[in-house]
């Protein structure tokens, strides 16, 4: 079985060390220590290297083959996760009314049937948990529902 050949570190150990310790975002500092432990010889593999920063092999291979296609500035370019900014997954008008219905006296019994009625009336299919952290969160209402009660009790 061949493995592709480790790349060849073009930045100097102490100029790594130094980038290491500047840096402040997470993701980018377990790459420079990547690097880092390639460069100064602390580790001769990819396992090894993997092992050190409990990450797993296939992960540090990524890293090292963006590395070696693009540099430095490829390895450290690190995408940001979540929704873009003013991404929304229910639109304005559709806010506006579930606020509204919220701040009714029928309201609803649970967030199962504030996910139904976005769908059926508004035609918005939203999972869940998003509903969850939509009304409880974002608007700050609570559904009260009641405990259940026993068939037998008077």
């Amino acid at each position: 079985m061949s493995y592709a050949a480790l790349p060849s570190i073009t930045d100097s150990a102490a100029d790594l060390a130094e980038r290491l310790r500047a840096e402040r975002d997470a993701e980018r500092k377990r790459r420079l220590h990547a690097l880092l432990l390639l460069a100064s010889g602390q580790a001769t593999t990819r396992s090894q290297v993997a092992t050190h920063l409990a990450v797993h092999r296939n992960t540090i291979a990524q890293w090292f083959a963006r590395y070696a296609d693009g540099g430095l500035t490829a390895l450290l370019a690190v995408r940001k996760r979540g929704p873009k900014p003013g991404q929304r997954t229910v639109p304005a008008p559709v806010l506006a009314a579930l606020e509204a219905r919220l701040s009714d006296t029928v309201g609803f019994s649970g967030y199962d049937e504030v996910q139904r009625w976005l769908h059926t009336e508004h035609g918005v299919a939203v999972p869940y948990k998003s509903v969850y952290t939509l009304v409880r969160y974002r608007l700050g209402a609570k559904l009260k529902v009641p405990r259940p009660e026993h068939p037998k009790k008077a």
